[in-house]
């Protein structure tokens, strides 16, 4: 059996990093923790539900429209008369990244959802926060038309789920920083 001698300098260095972590670990906040914002008692999760979401055109703009409204609330619906309303704009494209080069046909498509928002308080009839979120989701393209056209729309589906999430982390640091 070998021991390895530990020095009192290596030991004195572990006691000081562990130190310092215990210092600091009082700092850390979850973000969606149940904690009073700007002074108001209220919960983070009690500000993302006061937050009305404005109806959307489109296919994708009422996926995304129902992804936020589940994102901000938990599945307790889209406030109506809330003292915040969230407007979107939606814009779609698709593009082809990969060209088969003896048919000429698309192997892979990329699929891009732009939207700008804007949050208006009621109260003041004032937009608090304006802000761009971008998805780019790539799907492996097929000669099966109806395939195609159900992947695409999968991954339609997919860039709202990942810009309603953006748009939620988003309204969230805005409520956790308005004093």
């Amino acid at each position: 059996m070998s021991f390895h001698k530990i020095s009192l300098r290596t030991v004195s260095r572990r006691a000081v990093v562990l130190a310092a972590l215990l210092a600091v670990s009082g700092c850390f906040e979850p973000m969606y923790g149940d904690r009073s914002i700007g002074g108001t008692g209220a919960s983070l999760r009690t500000a993302l539900k006061d937050v009305e979401i404005a109806p959307i055109e489109g296919r994708v703009g009422q996926q995304l429209r129902n992804d936020i409204i589940f994102e901000l609330s938990g599945g307790a619906g889209n406030p109506v008369g809330a003292p915040f309303r969230l407007q979107l704009s939606v814009a779609t494209s698709n593009f082809s990244a990969i060209l088969d080069p003896a048919s000429g046909l698309s192997q892979a498509e990329t699929i891009a959802l732009d939207v700008t928002y804007k949050l208006k308080d009621v109260a003041n009839d004032k937009f608090v926060l304006t802000d761009k979120a971008i998805a780019r989701v790539t799907v492996d393209s097929t000669n099966q038309r109806y395939a195609r056209i159900r992947a695409i729309r999968d991954a339609e589906n997919k860039a709202a789920q990942i810009v309603a999430e953006h748009i939620r982390s988003r309204i969230a640091s805005y409520f956790l920083l308005k004093t």
